[in-house]
């Protein structure tokens, strides 16, 4: 199963959120993220939150649609995001892809992204996407589709990562260590339609640049 996490930070092309939701399965909607969805007119299989930031007409507009609300007090030990992310692993499913993860809050945004983590120690692909990033992370071996010139970014996330091969790119890496911190994967760009990554230790996110060639 293929769920789209929907949240509330900064989501501006709203045929990305469209295209990404047609291809899943399962909707979770996060708090005041409702109001991306109302926009496009899909509701979603379940809203959960705190409630503090849904608009009143998003949240008329979801209870019209009937939609189930999995309502949290607003002093709690996770985001509204992780709270949607708990529930998609409830789903059992095999990809999670969160949209509107990164906005003006660093400190969401950050927080976000280590939730590919998370899913990811689950034993789920797990997307982050926007109008200009691809995220996703590895600690094994991944194929990312491209367009010759096009950015991609490997860095590690768990500490120090080992045996790193980097193919179909500009400058790739054979069997390479790149410490936590480094900024040695930084900025790569694809020379074929397709790059491998690879990590024998460690866990390493990829960031591949959307707005570009």
């Amino acid at each position: 199963m293929k769920v789209t996490v929907v949240t509330n930070g900064h989501i501006e092309n709203m045929n990305i959120l469209k295209s990404v939701i047609e291809n899943s399965d399962y909707i979770i909607c996060a708090d005041g993220a409702a109001k991306y969805l109302m926009k496009l007119n899909i509701y979603p299989n379940i809203l959960v939150g705190d409630l503090d930031s849904i608009n009143k007409d998003a949240f008329q507009w979801i209870e019209n649609g009937g939609v189930k609300v999995q309502q949290f007090p607003v002093k709690k030990d996770m985001t509204d995001t992780e709270l949607a992310i708990e529930f998609a692993l409830e789903q059992s499913p095999s990809t999670i892809t969160i949209v509107g993860a990164i906005g003006s809050r660093m400190d969401h945004s950050l927080g976000n992204i280590m939730l590919l983590y998370k899913i990811h120690k689950m034993g789920i692909k797990a997307n982050i996407i926007n109008e200009i990033n691809h995220i996703t992370i590895t600690d094994s071996t991944i194929n990312v589709a491209g367009k010759i010139g096009q950015t991609i970014s490997v860095i590690p996330i768990s500490g120090d990562v080992k045996g790193v091969t980097l193919e179909g790119l500009e400058y790739p890496l054979t069997n390479h260590d790149i410490d936590m911190g480094s900024s040695l994967g930084i900025s790569n760009r694809f020379i074929k339609d397709r790059a491998t990554i690879s990590v024998k230790e460690g866990t390493v996110l990829v960031i591949k640049v959307c707005d570009e060639v």
